[in-house]
């Protein structure tokens, strides 16, 4: 079949105009969140953020601390981030015998899921969660299960957006072995400021095809890297993940003797000198 050149030219266009549409969406729908995000105002109706999957996991004495888990959701249209969940311990008589918490090294975006985990005593017969915690743009929230109620803080801590700290050019993960145990990546560090970056560590998280976050690693890169220098790095991750993504980073600024610590998922940055 035969196709005009000026059938051609239209189809062209055509494509062209679809391409540019679905950046526009991408473009507008990352814009959307992030005007959300900077004007998100915590109160008793939207603080409860975090959609647990199971509350309660029963007979985890037959269980062990790996595989007593439950996963999580993020519900709003925030971010949250140094989440905590307080649970109980209890014995196969129902008494309490300990109160708990575990700590979630993650940042999670409106709709991101994660495994939590819960460690726990040889005796315990189920682990109940109770409360959780967790910050966004300078708000602390804590949530009790049992009352049903939120206790919101706002303006706990500066929060500052890490655009200028994100010096650190890195290139995509690309998978470069696998085996039936474990598989290694590699990418490449670059540093494009002007200065020297000391003791560089990469955060970094290993994912399930879906997307769920199953692990987090801080992997340290390199002690010194000069300007414009670029190194390779190889991360090794266990057969479970079926994807990594770099979450942050973080390095020292020699000039201004400051840590810098980089989330990449909400771009917020903590500085300490």
């Amino acid at each position: 079949m035969r196709i005009s050149k000026k059938s051609y030219l239209l189809v062209v266009l055509l494509s062209s105009i679809i391409g540019l549409s679905g950046c526009e969406k991408e473009v507008s729908k990352k814009e959307e969140l992030k005007n959300t995000i900077s004007s998100i105002k915590i109160n008793q109706e939207n603080a409860r953020a975090i959609k647990i999957e199971n509350t309660e996991i029963t007979n985890v004495s037959n269980l062990d601390e790996n595989s007593t888990i439950t996963k999580i959701e993020n519900k709003a249209n925030f971010y949250v981030s140094n989440i905590w969940m307080g649970y109980e311990e209890i014995d196969k008589n129902g008494n309490v015998i300990s109160n708990s918490q575990t700590f979630l090294d993650l940042t999670l975006l409106p709709g991101d899921l994660s495994t939590v985990s819960f460690p726990h005593k040889e005796y315990a017969n189920s682990v109940k969660v109770v409360s959780y915690g967790y910050e966004t743009e300078g708000t602390s929230v804590i949530v009790n299960l049992k009352k049903d109620s939120a206790k919101i803080k706002e303006n706990v801590s500066k929060v500052e957006n890490s655009k200028p700290y994100e010096v650190l050019a890195l290139s995509e993960i690309y998978k470069e072995n696998e085996t039936e145990d474990a598989s290694t990546y590699m990418i490449k560090i670059k540093n494009s400021s002007e200065k020297d970056l000391g003791n560089i560590s990469l955060k970094i998280g290993e994912l399930k095809r879906d997307g769920e976050y199953i692990t987090v690693n801080h992997l340290p890169a390199y002690n010194v890297l000069k300007p414009e220098e670029e190194i390779e790095m190889e991360v090794a991750v266990s057969s479970n993940a079926d994807k990594l993504k770099i979450l942050g980073y973080s390095y020292d600024d020699v000039k201004e003797k400051a840590t810098i610590d980089i989330d990449l998922k909400s771009h917020r940055v903590k500085i300490n000198k």
